[in-house]
């Protein structure tokens, strides 16, 4: 009896194990099927053709929603900035991407594994939502971005995985030009462009506490120095600090942009920078809800060549209607006052071979 039980067991254990192996058998043909039927293709099927009409981009992401949007009259502007030029190099590399997308292969299509890939819906979810819509209000594209990845034979070209709203199949595509969904990226930055070679010094007035001066001699000095007296006994001017500063103007940068109507400059730190060829960049700095916002003109030295002349005219054009936010990093040091440019002195080193006590002996 115990050895037809057995026999049982054992032809049951059988017959379960060739189930299993029959199962995963099935789902890995099928899976061979999907994989041959799945052809690379156009991820945006029809965009390439249609991408001459678009007139708005409109971009979601988890901190943030703006539109960039084209009228004859003014180009591509942020009508959330007041009508601030866009930057035309962004807003051609992402047309450009989405008319020339293709996908790659079909990844996951199960929700919960989204984050992973950063396609969650957002605002909400970590994806970059992009809708392009023409004059009437048609949508022509709509896609969700998330993280990038490497190609095999990617031949310069970035990998991306994407969706199509409201649909959890996921894809490896590739782009031409990597996404930028902050909005500082697609702020037009030619403000100005003073190069390193030219700086000569840089004057920081606070509203309140000393002020300095970093400055060098010749252009051809790698370093500035912190002009006017000698720190108090103990400290010293920091180098690294000090060597910073310059690269408010020859690295000028901004992340966001108002019309400066909108920002009260009555009580506002001052600096002003002046080049070895004559020319004077002034910037004022008030901070609003601990963020640092700027106004920027200048002025060339009198007798300087026309070429000074008109840049002022250009930086002035650009720049007289606008209120510019700094990075908290550039905030934080264009606030400074002279004393954040010191730090402890470093005790002088004993020279070999002298006796103690040659410089004195300490009080």
């Amino acid at each position: 009896m115990t050895d037809f039980r057995r026999r049982n067991l054992i032809v049951l254990g059988a017959f379960a194990l060739l189930s299993v192996v029959l199962a995963a058998a099935t789902l890995w043909m099928r899976a061979r099927e999907t994989a041959s039927r799945f052809t690379p293709g156009e991820f945006l099927p029809g965009f390439a053709t249609s991408v001459k009409n678009a007139t708005r981009i409109h971009i979601v992401t988890h901190d943030n929603a703006f539109d960039v949007t084209y009228s004859q009259a003014k180009g591509w502007v942020l009508p959330a900035r007041g009508n601030y030029t866009a930057n035309f190099e962004q807003v051609r590399h992402t047309l450009i991407d989405l008319a020339t997308m293709e996908t790659v292969e079909p990844k996951t299509a199960r929700p919960d594994w989204l984050p992973l890939i950063g396609l969650e819906t957002p605002p909400r979810g970590s994806g970059t939502a992009i809708t392009i819509s023409d004059k009437n209000d048609h949508v022509l594209a709509s896609i969700i971005v998330g993280n990038t990845t490497d190609l095999a034979n990617a031949q310069g070209a970035t990998g991306v995985f994407v969706r199509h709203p409201g649909d959890n199949q996921s894809y490896l595509a590739r782009a031409v030009y990597p996404f930028h969904p902050s909005l500082a990226d697609w702020l037009s930055t030619g403000v100005m462009m003073v190069e390193s070679a030219r700086l000569n010094t840089v004057t920081v007035t606070p509203v309140s506490g000393a002020g300095f001066t970093v400055k060098r001699d010749h252009p051809s000095d790698q370093e500035y120095k912190l002009d006017g007296a000698a720190p108090p006994k103990g400290l010293a001017a920091n180098p690294a600090m000090v060597n910073l500063v310059p690269g408010l103007i020859t690295d000028f940068a901004f992340v966001d942009v108002q019309p400066a109507a909108q920002v009260d400059f009555s009580k506002p730190v001052k600096l002003v920078a002046h080049t070895f060829d004559g020319q004077n960049i002034r910037i004022d700095a008030v901070t609003v809800k601990d963020a640092v916002w700027i106004r920027v003109s200048a002025e060339a030295d009198k007798g300087t060549p026309t070429m000074q002349r008109q840049e002022a005219g250009l930086i002035n054009a650009r720049a007289a209607e606008w209120a510019y936010k700094l990075s908290p990093e550039k905030g934080r040091l264009l606030t400074m006052t002279r004393e954040g440019l010191l730090t402890k002195a470093e005790a002088p080193e004993s020279q070999p071979g002298l006796p103690p006590g040659l410089f004195g002996a300490p009080n």
